[in-house]
């Protein structure tokens, strides 16, 4: 390959690499505005945020991604899994939005390090 060719390939991957950055920075930040946030309010409600008593705002909205993301029984039967938040009642209370945001959350943020690998590989 000749030199112009292998800048416009590392180009065009630059490109790509801003727009899985910026994908995954909106996606961090609609998730936390419009689907963590109403969850946090209604676990305040029932008493049962146990999060926010010792953490920053940052994990909180891994926290709830992770735990909506994948089914409650993945962290056990139901009343055995205790630290942080209750996978399901944060199932029962959480809407299809709010669990699709927080797929399209931990995707993105996949995806984008996935590709930071493959990016750093061809440099």
């Amino acid at each position: 390959m000749t030199e112009t060719a292998i800048q416009d390939t590392l180009d065009i991957a630059t490109i790509i690499s801003l727009i899985l950055f910026l994908n995954f920075a909106a996606s961090l930040l609609i998730f936390a505005k419009f689907g963590m946030r109403p969850l946090g309010k209604k676990l305040q409600e029932l008493h049962k945020d146990t999060v926010s008593q010792w953490d920053a705002f940052g994990w909180r909205v891994v926290t709830y991604a992770i735990k909506l993301s994948v089914p409650a029984t993945f962290w056990g039967e139901k009343g055995e899994y205790k630290m942080l938040l209750d996978p399901f009642l944060l199932h029962q209370i959480a809407t299809r939005r709010h669990r699709l945001l927080a797929i399209w959350n931990l995707s993105s943020f996949l995806i984008f390090i996935v590709y930071a690998v493959i990016y750093v590989e061809m440099l």
